[in-house]
């Protein structure tokens, strides 16, 4: 049985299922690291020039918007597709496995990039059915919180004169076409930090004459699990975690110098700068007994969904696939997502993200994000393209 029989989509877009195939099978061969998407770009924005779209580039970085207008007066709306890949190696071993060793799309940006192409196709070739002009943002470096991404695309304009945004995040570990969504917080207010701690080395025959960096570092990621604890309120989520610690150069030592990193999430803003406040308490405890402490952070705001852009995902949800498959009120998810800020960018703050099911249990695709290898049901793309399409047609 056809995957697709069972939602509602144009006949005009069907023939568009080869295409959105070829595309994403040619993307998922060419993954790249945060801000180095170079022939990725290349390949969207030729794509995107062919059927009529005018591309605004940002020197110096591989993002890039391209945008389809129909009326100057009328309404933009904005489909943020992220285009970056992991550093992992790709184990799907198939005719379309990566050609770049220790990168991989196990995370899906492939078919985000291929959904969001294959609508802006339709939509160029079909502008007499478009309500609204449309912008498309094609983000880079979406998973290394390190490297610029949407927060330097917003400071370079691309979410200027947009009235509304949306965004998607396939889930292959839920059936195809599958629509995960809720009003109000949609993901976590996230940040990544970095501990460094500097102590005095000495031997470990006198530890006395030595500040232990590692014992301190220890210390202070202890305490970061008592302020979860004891610092939050039971009814607002927070989570803090650590997975990196290296210190110390031989066995024998005082280590005089630790690092940890790891991350710290929060489901409301108040609760956020509580976890972030205490970076501040603690380094000040840790100068105090001698070291030289220093704790960096950087992250993303939670995505809170706009009432409005969350209406308009859900019916045109309710438009395309079966009624089973809509989750109107799902739980916002632990992780964080930088598209945050082009929704904290969009006039009114009106914006909306969504999961898609991309998995398939008859076809024995059934994986979360990350995993390693990575599959999808390549059929959910049109799926994500119809809902696109609807938003900029409605």
């Amino acid at each position: 049985m056809n995957t697709l029989n069972a939602f509602q989509l144009n006949a005009k877009l069907r023939e568009l299922h080869d295409f959105s195939i070829q595309t994403r099978r040619h993307l998922h061969q060419i993954p790249e690291l945060s801000g180095q998407e170079h022939k990725t770009t290349q390949f969207c924005q030729d794509l995107m020039r062919e059927v009529g779209y005018q591309i605004t580039t940002y020197p110096g970085f591989t993002g890039f918007i391209a945008d389809l207008e129909i009326n100057p007066d009328a309404r933009r709306v904005a489909f943020r597709a992220d285009m970056d890949a992991l550093a992992m190696d790709d184990l799907t071993d198939n005719a379309y496995s990566s050609t770049h060793a220790g990168c991989a799309h196990n995370c899906g940006h492939d078919t985000h990039m291929t959904i969001a192409l294959t609508a802006a196709r339709y939509l160029a070739l079909h502008r007499e059915e478009l309500k609204h002009n449309v912008r498309f943002v094609f983000q880079m470096a979406e998973e290394d919180m390190r490297v610029p991404g949407a927060d330097k695309m917003v400071e370079l304009g691309c979410m200027d004169g947009v009235d509304e945004v949306y965004a998607l995040h396939n889930d292959a570990s839920r059936e195809c076409g599958t629509v995960l969504i809720n009003a109000g917080v949609m993901s976590s207010y996230g940040s990544a930090w970095t501990l460094e701690v500097q102590g005095i080395s000495a031997h470990g025959s006198t530890p006395e004459k030595g500040l232990d960096a590692i014992r301190e570092t220890a210390r202070i990621v202890m305490d970061f699990d008592y302020i979860v604890a004891k610092k939050t309120s039971p009814f607002s989520p927070a989570v803090f975690g650590c997975g990196m610690f290296h210190g110390g150069t031989i066995p024998n030592a005082v280590a005089d110098h630790a690092q940890a990193r790891g991350t710290i999430r929060a489901m409301d803003a108040n609760t956020d700068q509580i976890l972030k406040n205490s970076f501040d308490g603690i380094v000040k405890e840790s100068t105090l007994r001698g070291f030289v402490t220093s704790m960096d952070y950087c992250g993303y705001p939670a995505v809170i969904n706009h009432q409005d852009a969350y209406q308009r995902v859900v019916s045109a949800a309710k438009a395309i696939i079966p009624a089973e498959l809509l989750q109107a009120d799902c739980k916002p998810m632990t992780g964080s997502e930088d598209f945050s800020l082009m929704v904290n960018a969009a006039r009114e703050q009106r914006g909306a993200m969504f999961f898609l099911g991309s998995g398939n249990s008859s076809k024995g695709i059934n994986n979360y994000l990350h995993a390693n290898p990575y599959f999808v049901d390549d059929d959910f793309m049109l799926v994500g393209a119809q809902i696109f399409i609807h938003l900029a047609t409605h």
